[in-house]
């Protein structure tokens, strides 16, 4: 993967927090998403890194289906189409504010955009190909290149980065038969995939304690934490106010 710099060290030099967000049309809620790799000084982002997302798939129709309930009073789940579409995002990583969208894309995976094989190849012009030119995963079935990624948020699309994958479809069957596990954990099969390659400068161990903080414990818990702080900050007030009443209230009495 290859991105664009967007923050500096306190060198001056520029640097960014890489990592991958992956989710399927009407799937947001099962997105999946790489470790970062922290400190990239070239913008290039290594990962080796599996996602694998269960889905049913209506064949004539061209379309996923999902079941979801669309009010909290319906008690049975109503089957919903959707376009076959894989949202990518691509962040930079910060830890004392919101993560930084850094460039995305989406295409439909029976209408895809051809690959480059090449990272130097890879530009904005595969989304202009004509739709004869564009492939349909379901006949070709695997897939490797590069796609690209893009802020277009002021109206026009910039180029901001290219995001090396390999997309494999496989059958209910054939899952079963090939099993593998996200990321690198067991079974890591299917291919085997080996820890990226990042140079020293990807870990930061003075901030690494913060950083794994952050993940293990403020992501998950944050909300818990904050009422937390909240509700033994209303009881030292209660206990101060309690405590220096009587004084308050003798000395209105007696002047």
């Amino acid at each position: 993967m290859d991105v664009i710099l967007s923050d500096e060290n306190f060198m001056g030099e520029r640097m960014s927090d890489i990592f991958l967000k992956i989710h399927l049309e009407g799937m947001k809620n099962k997105s999946q998403e790489t470790d970062v790799h922290f400190r990239s000084l070239t913008g290039e982002g290594n990962f080796n890194w599996r996602m694998t997302y269960d889905f049913e798939y209506l064949l004539a129709e061209q379309k996923f289906c999902t079941y979801q309930r669309k009010s909290i009073f319906q008690i049975e789940k109503e089957m919903i189409k959707e376009e076959p579409l894989i949202h990518i995002q691509v962040y930079d990583y910060d830890i004392f504010s919101s993560n930084d969208l850094l460039g995305w894309t989406e295409f439909s995976l029976v209408a895809m955009p051809p690959p480059t094989k090449t990272s130097r190849e890879c530009n904005l012009d595969v989304y202009e190909k004509p739709d004869d030119e564009k492939i349909s995963i379901v006949d070709k079935k695997k897939m490797r290149g590069f796609w690209p990624v893009y802020d277009d948020s002021m109206g026009t699309r910039e180029l901001t980065g290219k995001v090396e994958l390999e997309i494999e479809l496989l059958t209910e069957e054939e899952a079963l038969a090939k099993p593998a596990g996200q990321a690198r954990s067991e079974p890591n099969e299917h291919p085997t995939l080996e820890p990226p390659d990042r140079p020293n400068t990807s870990f930061n161990w003075i901030l690494m304690p913060l950083i794994i903080f952050k993940i293990l414990v403020w992501d998950k818990f944050k909300w818990y934490i904050i009422g937390a702080f909240l509700i033994a900050l209303l009881i030292c007030f209660l206990g101060l106010l309690i405590y220096t009443s009587p004084g308050a209230i003798t000395s209105a009495i007696f002047g």
